[in-house]
């Protein structure tokens, strides 16, 4: 069986700075994200403060020491999830004042599909996190997570999915109680395809959904930057991207901004919103993901 390798990122990171500063739309899912995940490793943070306003014990504080570590992001593709997840360990390093190590498990965990193999990876890559990380702060993030977590339910669902999923859902197990400063986030298009389990042990879920227009006005905002335009230009922009299946936040920051930057190029041309307005009218939405 191959060696399982993890890709490592040491936070604080320059260039995740840069790409989670990027991430427009998404506000109240960075906050929760960097609050919940210093809830779960501020450990030391967490017993002064309660020293000092509860020196007689607090059961909540108790019951959120000791919960699960798991943070599933879910929803749309496009939507922000897998870029949210691998650069929040610098703003997550600045909040803790500490370094933050960030493993991601590659998109073949699955392995070949030999007897044992998935168990088996799953296994090694929770050993081996939890070995790296050691007694500091750690992320371990798997993407495309219906892989793993696929419900036990489902016709689909043969033996050796259901034996990964009982060891992954050890494996979390193991880490609330050893009380390891290491979060597991979960990435998943498909939710509602997760084992029920799987879902009550996250102690924070988020949804991402396609931007509506105020979320979209602040992305046409940042793509604009350094662009001249009028206040009714960025009125037209918001309009004119409304659609019965909307976009996504890739959709608009990779094919219309590409499309329109590379039009304003070959005109030899300024680039602003006329050149996204003209690109909106021919790049179309992608399509819904059946979750």
């Amino acid at each position: 069986m191959a060696e399982l390798q993890l890709l490592e990122t040491r936070h604080p990171d320059r260039t995740a700075k840069q790409r989670f500063d990027a991430l427009v739309g998404i506000d109240v899912h960075k906050q929760r994200l960097i609050d919940g995940l210093t809830l779960l490793m501020a450990h030391k943070r967490l017993e002064t403060w309660l020293h000092r306003h509860h020196p007689k014990g607090l059961p909540l504080a108790e019951t959120v020491q000791g919960s699960s570590p798991l943070v599933l992001l879910a929803g749309e593709v496009g939507c922000g999830k897998t870029a949210l997840a691998t650069t929040i360990g610098t703003p997550l390093a600045e909040e803790l004042k500490e370094k933050v190590l960030a493993l991601e498990t590659p998109s073949n965990i699955r392995g070949t599909g030999m007897v044992g193999e998935l168990s088996a990876r799953v296994t090694d890559a929770f050993t081996q996190a939890r070995a790296r990380v050691g007694k500091g702060a750690g992320l371990l993030i798997i993407d495309e997570a219906d892989d793993l977590g696929l419900s036990r339910s489902e016709r689909q669902a043969h033996h050796e999915d259901r034996a990964g999923l009982n060891v992954l859902i050890k494996q979390l197990d193991l880490l609330a109680r050893e009380k390891t400063r290491m979060a597991v986030l979960m990435i998943t298009n498909r939710a509602r395809a997760m084992d029920p389990a799987l879902l009550r042990r996250a102690s924070l879920s988020l949804e991402f959904m396609r931007p509506g227009p105020v979320e979209r006005r602040h992305l046409f905002e940042r793509l604009l930057v350094g662009s001249r335009y009028e206040a009714q230009a960025m009125e037209q922009l918001v309009s004119r991207s409304e659609r019965p299946v909307p976009y996504s936040y890739s959709d608009l920051t990779q094919r219309v901004a590409r499309t329109a930057l590379l039009d304003a190029l070959r005109k030899n041309e300024p680039f602003g919103p006329e050149s996204l307005l003209a690109a909106l009218e021919s790049v179309e939405p992608s399509p819904w993901v059946d979750g």
